[in-house]
């Protein structure tokens, strides 16, 4: 492999993270507070003429954190950049994943707090009889296959001991794609009341978004699962590393499948956020005998205990 091939890969795909990022900020993410309509907030139900007034603020504090947000993403690209530490721009990843649950997501959990302390009560609420059964929503031969590769990765990085080995970046990868296992069975389990009034419509709007999470959250998987299959044959087989086509055909592959789940999230996001227009957001009201909730049982926690992973991992190797 030459010096050029070395940084040309994570290069090049640290760039197209970047550039979609902030695509998506511009296309997505900077008014996302208002994709329900102006009757609401981060799906908070809010009076009347409320972005003439408190709104203008709230909406401001959310660009800001957003801007903010996006700026630690650009200096986890430019920093390695300019220090020509072509090796941690991968870090763009935990970084972006990090600081985003982090401002964001606390940001969101505050304007619930505050904005939904004291949602509208509906008379009633609509009950799904019907069995949630896993395996109607994650495939367990992927699952097998995802273990597979994670097992074969790991005895190939093994085979010539551990001198050489940058060690960061197999568990960091690891980690993402085994600690977003519990996330998809969270979603999978899903359970959020539905009003009374187009309650149909509600639980087909649920399942679209359930099934629109996993989908990404399984190419996101598979996206470090083929980064680290050829960080594993370059270590476990060195001879392999004078082959740049290899190197390259890895940088393809995810590059590939990157692309497909920026393709499916551009288009799905449209299409759900359309779906849901006029329907009543998840936590913005309470039934009869079950207060208002926006999280998944279990979400929240963890939510929290993966970003936390991400740090100490991100302190531990590279300190």
């Amino acid at each position: 492999m030459t010096e050029h091939g070395t940084y040309l890969v994570p290069l090049l795909s640290s760039g197209l993270v970047i550039v979609f990022r902030f695509y998506f900020l511009v296309w997505r993410l900077w008014n996302l507070p208002l994709k329900h309509g102006p009757n609401f907030f981060f799906g908070v139900a809010v009076a009347p003429g409320f972005y003439e007034g408190p709104g203008v603020r709230w909406l401001k504090v959310y660009r800001r954190l957003l801007l903010l947000q996006h700026s630690f993403l650009a200096s986890a690209f430019v920093v390695p950049l300019a220090l020509r530490r072509w090796d941690d721009l991968p870090l763009i990843a935990p970084v972006d994943v990090i600081t985003f649950f982090t401002l964001l997501g606390g940001f969101h959990l505050w304007v619930r707090r505050t904005l939904g302390a004291h949602p509208p009560q509906l008379s009633g609420a609509a009950i799904v009889l019907e069995t949630r059964r896993l395996r109607d929503y994650i495939s367990w031969p992927m699952e097998a296959l995802i273990a597979v590769v994670l097992t074969v990765s790991w005895l190939l990085i093994g085979s010539n001991g551990v001198s050489g080995i940058s060690w960061g970046y197999p568990v960091l990868m690891t980690y993402v794609i085994v600690g977003i296992f519990p996330g998809k069975v969270i979603l999978a389990r899903m359970r959020f009341p539905l009003p009374p009034e187009r309650a149909e419509e509600h639980y087909h709007w649920q399942e679209a978004n359930c099934r629109y999470s996993l989908r990404v959250l399984d190419s996101l998987r598979w996206f470090f699962a083929v980064i680290l299959a050829f960080y594993a044959l370059q270590h476990g087989l060195p001879w392999l590393k004078t082959m740049a086509w290899l190197h390259w055909l890895g940088f393809g592959i995810a590059m590939g499948i990157w692309l497909v789940m920026v393709t499916f999230l551009i288009q799905r996001s449209g299409k759900l956020a359309m779906l849901g227009r006029d329907l009543l957001p998840v936590g913005s009201w309470s039934g009869p005998f079950q207060p208002a909730t926006m999280m998944l049982r279990g979400g929240l926690t963890w939510g929290i205990a993966y970003c936390a992973g991400l740090v100490v991992l991100f302190v531990i190797f590279w300190h």
